[in-house]
């Protein structure tokens, strides 16, 4: 069976990021299913706010690891933090720099599979994230897993050593992550 490869793009702009630990975790639950797996942390990237020009004009070693990693993906899990009822605006930036793949064929990430993570504050948070996310998925002509989820309290997730305690939220981001990788596997030619 040929390797199934999983780029994980998210996280936030604080140092102690809860949406990149939650993506690093849903990594290595790939990881554990076989697949080889790319995390990209929005934070290191150093992307300049996004514009034509500044596309045109990008040289960026990051960015460019990036998008060869995701060329050659068969899946991949966004994660977003919920700033206002939606996505990061760090988070958009880096989507909206992947209008560097309209021009491939097929173009951006047409028919494969997209795991989103929205992870909010409050009780109920991250569901309108969660919903902006499929849609962002859905105009990059990818396919939404079924089973993306919204994340609230998301900073009081974890232990003091920083792993992941809720067994609740366990259960849910393992689900996403074998659905992932059944549907990548699927869906690779």
């Amino acid at each position: 069976m040929k390797k199934i490869n999983i780029v994980c793009l998210g996280g936030s702009m604080e140092q102690k990021s809860s949406t990149l630990a939650v993506l690093k975790y849903a990594s290595a639950s790939l990881k554990e299913l076989g697949a080889e797996v790319y995390v990209s942390d929005i934070r290191t990237l150093e992307l300049p706010v996004f514009s034509y020009k500044a596309l045109r004009s990008l040289r960026n070693r990051k960015f460019t690891e990036l998008v060869k990693k995701i060329k050659n993906a068969d899946g991949f899990i966004f994660a977003s933090p919920e700033y206002h009822g939606s996505v990061s605006s760090a988070f958009k930036n880096v989507i909206d720099y992947l209008e560097v793949l309209s021009k491939e064929t097929p173009p951006y990430l047409s028919l494969k599979p997209v795991g989103c993570i929205a992870l909010g504050g409050a009780e109920n948070a991250g569901y309108a994230t969660l919903s902006a996310m499929i849609s962002i998925v859905h105009n990059l002509r990818g396919v939404a897993a079924p089973n993306s989820l919204a994340i609230g309290y998301g900073s009081s997730l974890f232990d003091n050593k920083g792993n992941l305690k809720s067994e609740v939220i366990i259960k849910r981001v393992n689900r996403l992550s074998d659905e992932l990788f059944l549907l990548a596997k699927r869906l690779k030619d």
